[in-house]
């Protein structure tokens, strides 16, 4: 498979731009995120993981939840900071 289609799937993660991931912790897709923030890590990508508990998959759907406004903040916190670089 191409790494063009995921940067996930390069076997060099090294030289990536700094990374925010955010997952809610009954996601599917929890392990695969926080290994592929492992691996960002270990290739000294700057990298922010945010795990959500109690949130699955797509929880910011859900506008008026706290987790839902967390998530708002905290993101725009991370792009606020990545701006100012």
């Amino acid at each position: 498979m191409s790494p063009y289609a995921a940067a996930a799937r390069a076997a060099d993660l090294a030289g990536l731009p700094p990374t925010y991931i955010i997952c809610g912790a009954l996601d599917l897709f929890l392990e695969e995120d926080v290994e592929y923030a492992r691996r960002l890590i270990r290739a000294g990508v700057p990298t922010e993981l945010h795990i959500y508990p109690g949130a699955p998959h797509a929880f910011m759907m859900v506008e008026t939840a706290g987790v839902t406004q967390a998530f708002a903040r905290d993101s725009m916190a991370a792009l606020s900071k990545a701006l100012v670089r």
